[in-house]
């Protein structure tokens, strides 16, 4: 069955449907098939009635970590950017955290001015992978904030760092990538100050985009 992610619940038999959620209907020939719809972390199983969702029942269904699984992203190009987003997504990311880091190239004015195009990716995503729940995005930080952020467990990926990699990675973690030029020692220094575990994670030189994906699926409860 497709999954819609829906916001408005109409009463206790219906769920509203944009009218965007209609044409995919519509395109994808599922006007007489049964539907699931997520509304506040819960599947239920519909049909469409008068263009409404009806319910037909409660599903008990998760599909998140019991914990949460967050990823500092830097501001890399805006197409690996957006591959990060849809993959770690899927992956069970629950809360992105885009930063600026001595060695980013992009600027926070073009960040937002994208922001509207990134969250419907992350929608997307979650509505095609059958999350609970989408994500949070956040508004960009600095470097010097992000590794203030309270997890229990928090890891700095660093190609030149002798540290070994470790082979899963709980959830309640927080994982921070470098841009492509990496990090500096000053950084790499304030996040051992703050309580970070610095990591190679392979033996070749990972781009940002394949780091990301590569610890989130390693990512265990």
């Amino acid at each position: 069955m497709m999954r819609f992610i829906v916001e408005k619940k109409l009463n206790s038999d219906f769920f509203e449907l944009t009218k965007e959620t209609l044409k995919h209907m519509k395109v994808a020939r599922q006007i007489n098939k049964h539907f699931i719809c997520v509304f506040e972390e819960e599947f239920y199983e519909c049909v469409l009635e008068q263009e409404k969702a009806k319910i037909i029942q409660k599903l008990n269904l998760n599909h998140e970590y019991e914990k949460p699984v967050a990823l500092a992203i830097p501001l890399i190009s805006w197409k690996n950017f957006e591959l990060v987003l849809q993959k770690a997504t899927e992956l069970g990311v629950t809360e992105f955290y885009p930063f600026i880091s001595q060695y980013c190239e992009l600027k926070e004015t073009d960040f937002e001015r994208k922001r509207d195009r990134f969250e419907k990716i992350i929608f997307e995503a979650s509505q095609q992978s059958f999350r609970n729940r989408q994500p949070f995005l956040n508004k960009i930080k600095k470097f010097d904030k992000i590794i203030t952020l309270e997890f229990k467990n928090k890891y700095l990926a660093h190609e030149k760092t002798s540290a070994a990699n470790i082979a899963s990675y709980p959830s309640d973690s927080l994982f921070v990538i470098g841009p492509e030029g990496g990090f500096s020692d000053t950084e790499v220094n304030l996040a051992l100050q703050n309580n970070f575990t610095i990591l190679k994670l392979t033996k070749t030189i990972l781009r940002a985009e394949t780091a990301c994906l590569y610890v989130l699926s390693r990512v265990n409860e």
